[in-house]
């Protein structure tokens, strides 16, 4: 009996740890737009963005959306940032740029051409290789949903 009284007061304890330092679990992508059609753009980053705009409940259509999204340059780029005394890398800065133009389903012309960047840094451990690959790739796709949020947050301000 005790312990799954402690276990209980554990548990609350550690709801209320949460609760009180401010953490929610992100919610879906806001838009005032029901349908998108997206153009260019690289492989991994669309997929991505269509993933996310459906569980939005938005509809990814071929073409004839609400809103067209083209991709124009969608670029991810991985540099050394320091060396350590042995000249080996120990940090690296990966940088992601997408840019894009939007036009709405009655525009006769594409928006002007909009910019998004992401930047972040990590160490880097050559006995670590495997873990340090995996934290890249998680990395890469926290950047991306950061692009992708920032996409669609800035489609919504523009459409009337």
């Amino acid at each position: 009996m005790t312990t799954s009284i402690r276990n209980q007061f554990l548990m609350m304890l550690t709801m209320i740890s949460l609760i009180a330092c401010g953490f929610q679990l992100r919610g879906g992508i806001e838009a005032n737009f029901e349908s998108i059609s997206i153009d260019g753009g690289s492989a991994g980053f669309v997929k991505q963005l269509k993933k996310r705009l459906r569980q939005s409940s938005i509809a990814v259509l071929s073409s004839g959306g609400e809103v067209q999204l083209e991709i124009v340059d969608d670029l991810l780029d991985k540099r050394i940032l320091s060396l350590n005394s042995d000249g080996r890398i120990s940090e690296y800065e990966l940088n992601y740029k997408v840019s894009y133009r939007v036009k709405g389903q009655n525009d006769s012309e594409w928006g002007q051409l909009i910019n998004n960047e992401v930047r972040r840094q990590y160490t880097y451990d050559d006995e670590n290789v495997v873990a340090k690959a995996l934290e890249e790739e998680k990395l890469i796709n926290g950047m991306r949903d950061e692009l992708i949020r920032t996409i669609t947050a800035q489609i919504s301000l523009q459409k009337v």
